[in-house]
């Protein structure tokens, strides 16, 4: 069900391979877009730069500083400058190289999109170009969304043309700019689900970044606007009776979201990113990244797996999930002793694999827990993006990366009723979380509070980038964590709230003088 909306892509891909050519040189009045598929080739660089850091450096920092992930050493192996451990601890600055990545691969976001808008916006008027349009306008939105969440006080890029440097405007200027981008560009958006908008901006797609940019509007902005993220989130739950063809739905099936196979099909995703091995499988390696050497055979991958990126999750983040052992969603764990498909025990040599979820390190200065077959295997692995068996020497898998799907935003309903929101549909917390619930096959709670649902948010949507997003909108993102099992005391215990936003890189600061500094690091 992927192959249709693939073959638009690849146009894109062949079309413009040079993204730093800029692209009204290549369009002049005589050679303006008009079909579907030539605007798809213009418009298709746009979508291979969400590709191209999504599922790796932006994943890091949405992953690795918060209590679901933890990226170790083995001896030097992945110590990396202490790159991952800086995010584990808190203790980055503006040097560090994910950071700086990150805001290049946003930044470049937001100037392909402003290039080709004012490549565009002399074509011929037709359906065509406004939609097109309004669904770069909101790629542009969702760029800017990642650089206002990651770092706060970020600048608004000039018109595409004009040189000015830009200076940094406030985090609540940038929060009132996108949402004013969203809601012009919403008229022109589909309400089309299914193959044909799948991985494209749509209506209910530009709700979901509003409802995202609504929930955190506190922090970006200091004013709460919890009752405007719950009527763009009602928006999608009725979405056949504001225009769409079908609705959202949750799905029962909760690892097949994340699989191989992943797709328009199916019915609780409202936004992903596509990956496929022939169309750009490039930076989609999350599959690869928690497994055991061994653990090869019983996914049926073709080449071996490195020891050293091995992530894992800390003990008590796993611990959340023995809380009712028949919940689906413990599937996306390898935890425990290991076994082969045929039931044998994976074994290293004399030792039976086990991924303890306890991590004792050698020296957790280094965040080194040793190479022994025994340490190699500690931890707990979230396997939720499935493991691609058809992968080559590059390990990149066509699992689709799902950025907003139907149940985060059940949760973040109930969420925005425990925090004052008025719902018209006269919905409950309480019933909303049941709903995820039931269908994930856990008991039902009989009350609700926000820590429960902060909780059940982790269960839910471990591994989805939306930890950071979550541990700061609920004020915990201070908090110790990350037990060493040596020593039984925590190893992250920063209580620094001014790194609740990262800092503008270094390389940014050095070429526009224009630029400030956020507040806190030096």
């Amino acid at each position: 069900m992927k192959k249709l909306f693939y073959t638009i892509l690849s146009l894109a891909v062949i079309s413009c391979t040079d993204l730093d050519v800029p692209i009204e040189s290549s369009y002049t009045s005589d050679v303006f877009p008009k079909t579907e598929a030539e605007f798809a080739s213009v418009t298709g660089p746009v979508y291979v730069q969400m590709r191209n850091n999504i599922a790796l450096d932006y994943y890091y920092l949405q992953e690795l500083s918060t209590d679901e992930a933890v990226l170790t050493a083995r001896g030097a192996d992945y110590y990396d400058g202490g790159r991952y451990i800086q995010l584990n601890l808190h203790t980055w600055d503006e040097t560090h190289p994910h950071i700086a990545t990150t805001w290049t691969w946003a930044y470049r976001g937001v100037s392909l999109c402003g290039e080709i808008l004012a490549a565009l916006e002399p074509a011929p008027e037709s359906e065509t170009k406004e939609r097109t349009l309004a669904e770069i306008r909101t790629m542009r939105a969702l760029y800017y969304f990642f650089a206002l969440d990651l770092f706060g006080n970020v600048p608004i890029s000039p018109a595409y043309g004009n040189l000015e440097l830009p200076s940094n405007s406030s985090s609540g200027e940038v929060y009132n700019f996108l949402v004013n981008e969203i809601n012009d560009a919403l008229p022109y958006l589909s309400k089309e689900i299914g193959t044909v908008t799948y991985g494209k901006p749509t209506f209910w797609m530009a709700h979901a970044l509003l409802a995202k940019l609504h929930m955190s509007a506190e922090i970006y902005a200091g004013t709460p606007k919890y009752q405007e993220a719950l009527e763009s989130i009602n928006l999608i739950m009725n979405a056949t009776s504001n225009g769409g063809n079908r609705s959202f739905e949750l799905e029962a099936d909760f690892m097949g979201m994340f699989d191989v196979a992943n797709g328009p099909q199916v019915r609780e995703i409202i936004f992903a990113i596509p990956f496929d091995q022939n169309f750009g499988a490039n930076g989609m390696r999350l599959g690869r990244f928690p497994l055991h050497p061994l653990s090869r055979v019983n996914y049926g991958l073709p080449t071996t797996i490195s020891v050293g990126n091995c992530q894992h999750t800390w003990a008590d983040f796993y611990y959340l999930f023995e809380e009712d052992l028949n919940d689906v969603r413990n599937q996306i764990w390898l935890a425990g002793p290991q076994f082969y498909n045929d039931g044998s025990p994976m074994m290293d040599g004399a030792y039976h694999v086990n991924h303890d979820p306890e991590i004792a390190f050698v020296n957790v200065e280094t965040f080194d827990r040793g190479r022994s077959p025994q340490q190699i295997a500690q931890g707990a692995r979230n396997v939720k993006y499935t493991p691609d068996g058809t992968w080559t020497s590059s390990r990149d898998s066509r699992n689709d990366f799902v950025l907003f799907r139907y149940a985060d935003f059940v949760l973040l309903k109930a969420e925005a009723i425990l925090r004052g929101a008025a719902d018209p549909m006269g919905q409950s917390a309480l019933e909303l979380v049941n709903q995820v619930r039931s269908i994930r096959n856990a008991s039902p709670y009989t009350s609700i509070d926000l820590s429960t649902l902060l909780d059940e948010r982790g269960r839910e949507m471990a591994g989805e980038t939306w930890r950071r997003n979550d541990l700061i909108r609920f004020g915990t993102y201070e908090s110790a964590w990350g037990r060493d099992a040596a020593t039984g005391l925590p190893v992250k215990t920063n209580q620094e709230t001014y790194r609740r936003f990262y800092p503008i890189p270094q390389g940014e600061l050095a070429t526009n003088p224009r630029l400030v500094q956020n507040p806190g690091y030096r």
